[in-house]
């Protein structure tokens, strides 16, 4: 027998080796073939391996052996190279794992690409940590989903508070209108019946009538406010614009509040400087004003002062309408012109309104084409400023011979209906007790006056 003496130790080093190379030849066939982004680095982060779809995502044209031994950044920008070794850093001195970590890509000026990350300890036989080794995947389509999917579900949100304000809002302006209405349907109901029933005559049946007079007319107001607002809504405001002097205007508007701010001692001014003839509805201008002016001094104690400015800055006639009165809370501030909107204030103070009157002086504003702010702060009064831009009026056509249209001049958005009173834009009548500038009105029937409103809303205007 034959005895052939073995070196163990050796041959079991042999094969050692044999398989270490054996798993670096698969390994470095799997890293040359696959598209995943794997990396493996040592302690320094310095690249030991890296597989062909990370050179591609990361270093195109550039050969494997050219990053071995070099960092990211040798590849990268130093903002992206440092927040990597900070995270390998990590997994060294702790062992725990980064995974899944979704971040921006910020090197090579590329569009937006989001990555997920997995950063793992690098061990040896022997489980000692030597370095690291990490994958990337692109979850750039994904993320971008996530993140429009979640902006949509905050605008759904956003949204439904809004619906649910709205809602909110209508029930509360169908409270404040029924009052609103109530009101002056008492007074009327009421001196009506002392006229018809205890039949009294000379100067208390004048007061009678002037009592039924003035609540119809606030009826009257409170459904125009009602119809316009709808024609708004649906972008059907007819307009009327003509050349008008705007300092006429606003000395009608002030010359018919006054009773109203005399009545509540309250200081009212108007300062005009010449403004040049411009293109406006001057019965929407007016009514503008008018809407300004009565928040001014519903929302202005006693003693106080409303001040009405007019002048021009630049390519523009600036209005302005400023109170010395309670102020809007900063809070309110971004919503006084949505529609049934009221501040806090007017809630607190049971000051009565519809929360109306500034989103249709808004609507006008923006029919001319102008803007509308409002500056001041709770307690120390406010102040709004109308810009309209000096635009000459339009050329008026020839007036057609026959039909039913928009006769020369308007600008109506609806077909003409049965002409009313005409508004002579060249004169202001000093009515006070009508709103928006209407002439003669304390002569005319209520049926005219109906009459002349249904006309305003869907014809012309003289």
């Amino acid at each position: 027998m034959v005895r052939v003496k073995v070196d163990l130790p050796a041959q079991r080093r042999k094969e050692s080796e044999s398989q270490r190379e054996l798993e670096l030849t698969c390994m470095s066939n799997l890293l040359a073939a696959t598209g995943a982004c794997v990396y493996f680095k040592d302690l320094q982060s310095r690249f030991l391996l890296v597989s062909a779809g990370w050179i591609a995502a990361y270093a195109p044209g550039r050969a494997v052996q050219d990053l071995i031994g070099k960092t990211d950044f040798d590849v990268f920008s130093a903002e992206h190279a440092s927040a990597a070794s900070r995270d390998e850093q990590r997994v060294i001195s702790t062992g725990e794992p980064m995974l899944g970590k979704v971040e921006l890509e910020t090197y090579g000026g590329r569009t937006e690409t989001w990555v997920s990350t997995t950063k793992m300890p690098l061990r040896d036989s022997s489980g000692r940590i030597i370095g690291t080794f990490g994958i990337s995947r692109d979850v750039t389509a994904q993320t971008i989903a996530e993140k429009r999917l979640a902006g949509q579900a905050l605008q759904l949100i956003a949204q439904n508070e809004r619906l649910r304000e709205m809602d909110r809002l209508k029930d509360e302006f169908i409270g404040m209108f029924s009052h609103e209405l109530r009101t002056p349907l008492a007074s009327i109901l009421g001196y009506a019946e002392i006229l018809i029933e205890d039949g009294v005559t000379g100067p208390d049946a004048d007061h009678c009538v002037e009592v039924i007079d003035r609540n119809a007319k606030r009826l009257l107001r409170l459904t125009g406010d009602l119809q316009l607002l709808s024609q708004i809504n649906s972008g059907q405001m007819p307009m009327e614009f003509r050349s008008a002097d705007l300092a006429d205007i606003a000395a009608c508007a002030v010359e018919e509040i006054r009773p109203e701010a005399e009545r509540k001692q309250i200081d009212l001014v108007l300062s005009a400087t010449a403004v040049p003839h411009l293109a406006v509805d001057p019965t929407r201008i007016a009514q503008l004003l008018g809407n300004l002016l009565s928040n001014a001094l519903k929302f202005t104690p006693a003693g106080g002062k409303v001040e009405v400015g007019l002048g021009t800055e630049g390519d523009q006639a600036v209005l302005t309408v400023a109170d010395t009165g309670i102020g809007i809370p900063a809070a309110d501030r971004e919503r006084i012109f949505e529609r049934f909107f009221r501040t806090a204030i007017a809630k607190r103070q049971a000051i009565q309104g519809t929360g109306l009157g500034l989103t249709i002086t808004q609507a006008i504003v923006a029919a001319h084409n102008g803007t509308i702010a409002v500056e001041g702060r709770e307690g120390g009064g406010s102040t709004f400023t109308v810009r309209l831009p000096l635009l000459p009026a339009p050329t008026a056509p020839t007036a057609p011979t026959g039909g039913t249209g928009a006769p020369a001049g308007g600008n109506n958005l609806l077909p003409a209906q049965e002409p009313g009173p005409t508004i002579d834009s060249t004169r202001v009548p000093r009515s006070t007790s009508v709103p928006y500038c209407w002439p003669s009105m304390p002569n005319w029937s209520m049926a005219a006056a109906t009459r002349w409103m249904r006309v305003s809303s869907t014809g012309p205007i003289g």
